[in-house]
């Protein structure tokens, strides 16, 4: 098996502008939180009126709901659609956390913009969750990035944030929502508690489903546009070669993309996996370099509005996923 290859161009930059408003102060290793009032969860039991959730993108969101079912009230904060590395939130929906419960976010320099919201103090009456408290992450490698492009990862500990993407490590961020949830509305801690039970059994079978599909084929390698995809290559005992590095929209130097094509010729990969909400044409064209074809390999960061329209879901998602990774690399 080759080693694997790591090409590291990470994007992702706090404009000045939200320096300016907020000043960043984080500890990494901590589960970030501010601490509900008592007298919203007084509210929340007495009036019976729904625990409103705010998770921060797609993957947060979908394990969010399927915790909360129709007990609580559940949206996303990065719209969808969107990329979330680097986005920034405007004011109106600053604001709109104000009057949240519970922010869920994955943590680890993902979204850019929560240290500068914990630091505030502006939202007594929000705990902020850190989904990934309590998993082991690989470290980012932030030595070929600037100042301002290291900035927010190291903020946040630089490390590598896609955890969602390994099935096994996405059961503790459902079960950290769960846990959250059952503690901000106690009188529906068992419904949250079943519904964290049920849809961690299903991540058990998506994994179950992974190792059986990818267990007997003809490569190990594959070629995936960002590097969204460490924590899920090592579960599998697969090697990513990615294109550009933890952010997908960021500048990808010539010899960067030499070096791809290289390894790529090397493993005999016969796919060059684009993203879903990301522009193809950087993919075509290496794929057409080394006379490779595309298929969508998606991160898991988000879904388009036709997808959305038409209800799928993040275990869909993954299972279009192994489909796409099969044929790439000749399973049986």
């Amino acid at each position: 098996m080759l080693p694997v290859k790591r090409i590291v161009i990470i994007g992702g930059i706090i404009t000045s502008v939200m320096i300016a408003i907020f000043a960043v102060s984080l500890n990494a290793n901590m589960f970030e939180q501010t601490r509900i009032s008592q007298d919203s969860i007084q509210h929340i039991s007495n009036t019976n009126s729904k625990l409103k959730v705010i998770a921060s993108f797609y993957p947060m969101y979908e394990f969010t709901r399927n915790v909360a079912g129709d007990r609580a009230d559940v949206s996303v904060f990065i719209p969808i659609g969107s990329e979330p590395h680097g986005w920034e939130p405007p004011t109106q929906q600053i604001q709109d956390v104000q009057n949240t419960q519970l922010f869920i976010y994955n943590g680890a320099g993902m979204e850019a913009f929560i240290p500068a919201f914990v630091s505030t103090g502006n939202f007594p009456n929000t705990t902020f969750v850190r989904a990934s408290a309590g998993i082991v992450m690989h470290d980012a490698d932030v030595t070929h990035m600037d100042s301002n492009e290291a900035g927010p990862i190291i903020a946040q500990g630089g490390k590598d944030p896609h955890v969602w993407n390994d099935p096994i490590l996405a059961q503790q961020e459902v079960r950290n929502i769960g846990n959250a949830m059952e503690k901000a509305d106690p009188a529906n801690a068992q419904y949250y508690e079943n519904n964290t039970v049920a849809y961690i059994a299903k991540l058990a079978k998506l994994d179950q489903d992974l190792r059986s599909g990818l267990s007997n084929c003809k490569l190990h390698t594959f070629v995936s546009f960002h590097n969204a995809f460490n924590y899920f290559s090592q579960r599998y005992n697969l090697t990513d070669i990615w294109v550009s590095g933890l952010a997908p929209e960021a500048e990808v130097a010539p010899q960067d993309l030499e070096r791809v094509e290289t390894l790529a010729k090397q493993a005999h990969v016969k796919v060059i996996f684009s993203e879903d909400l990301v522009d193809p044409k950087l993919a075509q064209s290496l794929a057409a370099d080394i006379g490779a074809r595309t298929e969508v390999l998606s991160p898991l960061e988000g879904i388009n509005d036709t997808e959305q329209k038409d209800g799928v879901t993040f275990l869909d998602k993954w299972y279009q996923n192994l489909a796409g990774l099969k044929d790439g690399m000749e399973c049986q």
